[in-house]
C-alpha cells in the first residue's frame, strides 16, 4: 500500500491540487488532470442522471 499522495487522475506521485468536490479521495498534480478527473466526473454524473430518469 502506497503511503505518499497520488493523483487521481495520471497516478504521478505529490499531487498539488485538491478537488474541493471530494478533499479526502481525489488530489492532483496539475491543472491538465483536474480539468480531465472534472470531466470525467460530469459525463459519470449526467449519465447517472439520465439512467435515473428512464
Amino acid at each position: 500500500m502506497r503511503a505518499e499522495p497520488r493523483c487521481a487522475q495520471c497516478d504521478s506521485e505529490e499531487p498539488k491540487i485538491i478537488c474541493l468536490r471530494n478533499p479526502a479521495g481525489e488530489r492532483y498534480c496539475g491543472r491538465l488532470c483536474l480539468d480531465k478527473g472534472q470531466e470525467d466526473f460530469i459525463r459519470w454524473f449526467t449519465r447517472s442522471n439520465a439512467e435515473a430518469v428512464s
